[in-house]
């Protein structure tokens, strides 16, 4: 008899809440040619009386939704996008509990990137079921509409199939909504059988409103999708030049804050005692004379912790000082990503769980509370290098939907990312990278440049 199998599917990384509704012509005129923030803040104020007067109706009939989701005549979908993401299988089975399931142990597990594997999939595999393109530069719509959406992170659409075989990767489909530059995942099949969806978890990293002219187009419209021309993204050393400046900018502002600058004086003073060791360096004057002051000093305290039973030799000071130092840089690098993101609403048991079965150290850093996280990659920034090795970008700027984000990007996905952007908006304008690896490498250069540096110009003094 042959044994059923369980495969539980996740669309993984990018998802959100997307809406998109008429509005009436003399409301676009109202908010046309107005910042984003304004109309923002006028649908994100849930006090109506506390709303901008003075605004006209957005419908036909006189009324204007209290919310901004209820904008929505046209589509209100929410799931995970197929641009830049990942398709998890895991194999699970049944835990015994209320039809509950579990991951199977040693069971198949395997993530397969959307991209890179659909040039040599069937046609079934990606197939876009709507077209919603709004065109925001227009001035005389035929058909105004106003745009929301809600970007997020995370696991938003999960599926559960059942097969008496292996997983085979090409019997899965996807049908999505192309709105307006993302791919929205519609529905999920396996084998020709149409799988329930459902959300798991997500961290919001943005939102965007605007209005435009609505052009739209279904399988029942058209035949085939409007032909779009294709802009050129910037290639592989395009992105790399772009990630120099905003990763020294990143380490300098850490070196330079109010904790961070008394810190890195501490640093190169320990340093330019194991530069002159190896005589690397000549010190001489005034900078002898601050190294056997600071010599001085430790030797002191030592003193003082060895009359308490304490061994505090000058080597631990120094080794503890630089320490800090890379640890605060390493800190104020992941503070828009991974220290400052709020996520109270989210599992952070599961996050937890995450980091035990997967690695990700990312989850591990989203299980802490808020307030630990800035302390936690001072204290263990080593782990977040490590982590920071296959995951070493942060874009921050105007993502896929238009929105500004913080988000990490691996390697190898950079490329797909600025693709991603630049085919959504016509171009890839105002995006700032940072490469971890090189905001690690510019604070030992700064620290071991300032020193020789230093040490050069009192001796001439001197």
């Amino acid at each position: 008899m042959t044994e059923t199998r369980y495969f539980e599917i996740s669309i993984v990384r990018w998802c959100g809440e997307f809406v998109c509704g008429r509005v009436t012509r003399a409301f676009f005129d109202h908010w046309k040619g107005r910042s984003e923030e304004d109309l923002a803040a006028f649908m994100t104020t849930w006090d109506q009386e506390e709303r901008e007067p003075g605004v006209p109706p957005a419908r036909s009939d006189g009324s204007t939704p209290d919310n901004w989701y209820e904008f929505d005549d046209i589509e209100h979908i929410s799931n995970a996008v197929a641009n830049n993401n990942i398709v998890r299988v895991m194999e699970v089975e049944p835990d015994g509990i209320d039809g509950g399931f579990r991951q199977k142990p040693g069971g198949y597990e395997e993530d397969f990137e959307i991209s890179a594997i659909a040039g040599g999939m069937p046609e079934t595999f990606l197939t876009c079921v709507r077209s919603i393109e709004v065109d925001q530069e227009a001035d005389d719509p035929a058909n105004p509409v106003f745009v929301a959406k809600s970007l997020a992170k995370g696991m938003e659409t999960v599926a559960r199939c059942e097969t008496t075989g292996a997983f085979d990767i090409r019997k899965l489909s996807i049908s999505y909504i192309d709105f307006d530059g993302d791919d929205v995942v519609e529905s999920l099949a396996y084998d020709g059988v149409f799988l329930e969806t459902e959300g798991q978890y997500s961290d919001g990293k943005g939102m965007v409103f605007y209005l435009g002219d609505l052009h739209t187009w279904s399988p029942e419209d058209s035949d085939a999708a409007p032909a779009t021309a294709k802009a050129k993204s910037p290639g592989r050393l395009c992105l790399l030049a772009g990630t120099l400046w905003p990763s020294l900018s990143t380490a300098l502002g850490a070196i330079f804050s109010l904790f961070g600058f008394p810190v890195f004086l501490l640093a190169m003073i320990g340093a330019a005692k194991y530069l002159q060791l190896f005589n690397l360096i000549e010190l001489k004057g005034w900078a002898l004379s601050i190294i056997e002051t600071q010599a001085d000093v430790l030797g002191d305290i030592a003193a003082a912790a060895a009359a308490y039973g304490l061994k505090f030799p000058a080597i631990l000071a120094d080794a503890v000082v630089i320490y800090l130092s890379v640890g605060n840089t390493m800190a104020k690098a992941e503070k828009n990503d991974l220290v400052s993101v709020d996520n109270d609403d989210s599992d952070h048991w599961a996050l937890f769980k995450e980091w035990i079965t997967r690695g990700r150290v990312d989850s591990l850093v989203l299980s802490l509370p808020k307030v630990a996280r800035d302390g936690f990659v001072r204290l263990f920034w080593p782990l977040m290098v490590l982590y920071r090795l296959k995951t070493p970008f942060i874009i921050s700027g105007p993502g896929p939907s238009g929105d500004t984000i913080n988000s990490s990007v691996p390697r190898r996905e950079r490329v797909d990312f600025a693709r991603m952007v630049t085919e959504a908006h016509g171009t890839w304008k105002g995006q700032s990278i940072q490469d971890f690896r090189q905001i690690f490498v510019w604070h030992v250069v700064l620290v071991l440049g300032a020193t020789a540096l230093s040490a050069h110009a009192f001796r001439l003094l001197g």
